[in-house]
């Protein structure tokens, strides 16, 4: 049974017959099928769709369906053509031949499966079509470029821009699993294979130059901030090279650099995940610089020897998770930017993870390590108070020295000197407790900014993440009204500024403004902290008999 018997093949008048058939195919056939050869239009399109497979002929070039099975109207006459092909041996072989050539020899985008995500292929010029993490569902390159495909490789001089935005002639899988993109035209033979390799997928780009051949070769990657979220001013440029991280947001502007040191890997990232990329074959330099609105481009250039142009690359793309990210190489847990106190914000983060195994709920474990840092510090507390309290009792004899010698500053300096010492008061009593807790607070806020773990992990009620800011804004609302009253029941230290009293008593609508914007973990936080400081603040009082003094209690 011959093909002609279901469909004519012609050739396109001038079409160049000298090139093969999968480099050219829209300029060298045209495939008609019959109308209705032996009766079966059915049959012929299946053939047909077998030819097009076979030969590589984009879908545009078939004229099938005015004239092949979808006039079929009628629903019986449909399915008794359907019976009629399966009655026919030769007919159900080339089905099931196709079903296995359309799995090896795919024209559309195909997957990838890594542990933590699903890659997306195609014929594009782009690297990846798509990357999607399974979990948390929802979440793809696009919430860390701001764009769903990523990396292409471009070439030097103006003979190769058409090279650069190449489609695939062929995209094919191998028995192994591997991808294999390839292009190939009079000049130029381009294969890319891109596999799983562990939890990271391995790029091998091998580009060979028949005739003419360009300098260098520049891998892309460019990232965009999304402009208007409030996740913006988290949108950043990474590169890991001498052993330390170099940052630089998207939002700002980015001249012109070339970095000649050999980049460990680069990449760019929002607050919660991290796209990169690791060189495997060393590149000569890195070339980066702004090139739109918000927008960074990453370009490793290498040269083309001999006319060939070989490398390496591995892809990762993964939540901000410190334990699965060093799983992949220790050096991506710099990604996540726990700030100047890291050292300290990493255990603080080891145990709001600890407290969660037991309470099963982020939004308690915070709450519990909130009151446990309050704990811990309360000794701290109570010695800063006490020195705000000698401080408040120097002041009225530091006024009458300042008076009595305020013509001879060298005689006031000596009698506060005497004074200082008899009486036992040092200036930093009060501040350097005070100071102590600083970097705790700062890592601890930092920990709840970043930390994965609180991607769209639910509180109670109407927090069902905590990520994100309160719907309702009532974390904020009562934030602010706790800090009037935390301001009322706390007289102005002895000595302040009635202008700076003034300032103070906006603090609670300002502060809850800023809040309005932040995570509801943040608001949870800064909530708990400032009821038990208040507690904390009574508790101290008592303790120390001091009914109506002033007293700084904490953050």
């Amino acid at each position: 049974m011959r093909l002609q018997k279901y469909c004519q093949v012609t050739p396109i008048k001038d079409a160049d017959l000298s090139q093969p058939v999968h480099n050219t195919p829209s300029k060298l056939l045209n495939v008609t099928v019959h109308s209705r050869p032996c009766g079966y239009p059915l049959n012929a399109f299946v053939v047909a769709i077998l030819f097009q497979r076979a030969a590589g002929i984009p879908h545009e070039n078939f004229n099938t369906l005015k004239n092949t099975v979808w006039k079929q109207r009628d629903t019986e006459d449909l399915f008794m053509n359907l019976q009629r092909l399966f009655k026919q041996p030769f007919l159900v072989i080339l089905f099931f031949i196709f079903l296995g050539w359309s799995g090896a020899h795919a024209n559309g985008p195909q997957t990838l499966k890594l542990p933590e995500s699903t890659l997306t292929v195609s014929q594009s010029p782009y690297w990846v079509e798509r990357w999607n993490l399974d979990q948390p569902q929802g979440v793809g390159l696009k919430n860390v470029l701001n764009f769903d495909s990523a990396i292409n490789v471009t070439f030097s001089g103006s003979d190769f821009t058409s090279v650069n935005t190449a489609q695939a002639t062929a995209l094919t899988q191998d028995a192994e699993g591997t991808w294999v993109w390839t292009f190939a035209d009079s000049n130029i033979e381009m294969v890319r294979k891109i596999k799983v390799q562990g939890k990271v997928a391995r790029v091998a780009l091998n580009v060979k130059f028949k005739q003419k051949a360009p300098e260098r070769a520049f891998v892309n990657l460019v990232g965009q901030a999304h402009k208007g979220a409030s996740e913006e001013r988290d949108d950043e440029f990474l590169y890991y090279t001498q052993s330390k991280i170099e940052r630089h947001t998207l939002t700002s502007s980015m001249d012109p650099q070339e970095v000649t040191t050999e980049m460990k890997w680069l990449g760019f990232a929002s607050r919660y995940f991290l796209m990169a990329v690791f060189p495997q074959t060393p590149a000569q330099k890195t070339l980066m610089q702004t090139t739109g609105d918000a927008m960074i481009q990453a370009s490793l250039e290498y040269p083309v020897k001999d006319g060939v142009f070989a490398a390496e690359f591995d892809l990762v793309f993964l939540p901000k998770q410190i334990d699965l990210l060093r799983s992949v190489d220790k050096t991506l847990d710099t990604s996540v930017n726990l700030g100047f106190f890291s050292f300290i914000a990493y255990p603080i983060l080891l145990l709001l993870k600890f407290i969660q195994k037991f309470v099963g709920n982020f939004g308690l474990a915070i709450i519990i390590l909130t009151i446990i840092v309050k704990i811990a510090l309360l000794p701290l507390v109570i010695k800063g108070v006490k020195g705000m309290r000698k401080m408040a009792e120097f002041q009225p004899k530091l006024k009458a020295l300042q008076d009595r010698y305020k013509d001879d500053k060298v005689a006031l300096n000596r009698e506060m000197m005497v004074l200082m010492k008899q009486s036992g008061y040092n200036p930093m009593a009060g501040c350097f407790p005070l100071l102590l807790q600083m970097p705790i607070f700062f890592a601890l806020y930092t920990v709840l900014y970043t930390t994965f773990e609180l991607y769209r992990a639910p509180f109670m009620g109407w927090i069902v993440d905590l990520s994100a800011r309160d719907p309702y804004y009532i974390t904020p609302v009562l934030l602010t009204a706790v800090m009037f009253l935390q301001q009322k029941l706390t007289p102005p230290s002895p000595g302040m500024d009635p202008a700076q009293q003034k300032v103070l008593q906006w603090m609670p609508v300002i502060f809850g403004a800023f809040m309005v914007t932040t995570p509801a973990g943040l608001c949870i936080y800064m909530l708990v902290n400032t009821v038990f400081s208040m507690g904390q603040q009574w508790f101290i009082n008592k303790k120390l008999g001091i009914p109506n003094a002033g007293v700084i209690a904490g953050m």
